[in-house]
């Protein structure tokens, strides 16, 4: 005869028993889970939607920061974030398009207005053509034609050109 303080011992390691999976099917699981998260990684990654903080640097050693939004059917905005900005008031998101190609690459490109010392500004259309890379990042050539110049022409010089990097920005 078992005693009630052994049956239920005996209860309880039947009850905490778990279920063994034999190594392969285990390891298969393993690897199809790490390959399903990459892959989804990758795929937000190499997305244009969201927020991007982008910083411009032209030949002429010219630094320029500002954010663009992605959004929907090829849509944007470019915002400028310049500190010169103070004096003509708070920067205002200007309309701004994007392009995804092959093998990650993407262009965005809209009308920026960049502040030249304390009353100038250098208006005309901003060009962005690069390609993603890796953690949200997107890295490539900038070019900006004045308001005269069209861009769209080949035979059209910009009257910058310089390189771009842009990370996503998370959280806002």
């Amino acid at each position: 005869m078992i005693s009630g303080a052994a049956r239920n011992k005996m209860g309880a390691s039947k009850s905490t028993a778990g279920v063994i999976v034999p190594p392969k099917p285990a390891l298969i699981l393993i690897v199809f889970a790490q390959l399903l998260g990459v892959g989804l990684i990758q795929a937000q990654s190499s997305n244009v939607f969201g927020s991007w903080k982008v910083e411009i640097t032209f030949g002429n050693g010219d630094s320029r920061s500002l954010r663009f939004e992605g959004r929907e059917s090829g849509k944007g905005s470019f915002l400028l974030l310049d500190s010169r900005l103070k004096v003509w008031g708070p920067a205002r998101p200007s309309e701004a398009k994007w392009t995804q190609g092959d093998e990650g690459a993407v262009m965005f490109s809209g009308k920026v207005e960049f502040p030249l010392g304390n009353v100038g500004r250098d208006a005309g259309t901003l060009v962005l053509k690069g390609k993603f890379g890796t953690e949200g990042t997107i890295t490539g050539g900038a070019t900006f034609f004045r308001l005269e110049q069209d861009g769209k022409d080949p035979e059209a010089r910009p009257s910058k050109s310089g390189s771009f990097n842009a990370i996503r920005v998370t959280g806002g």
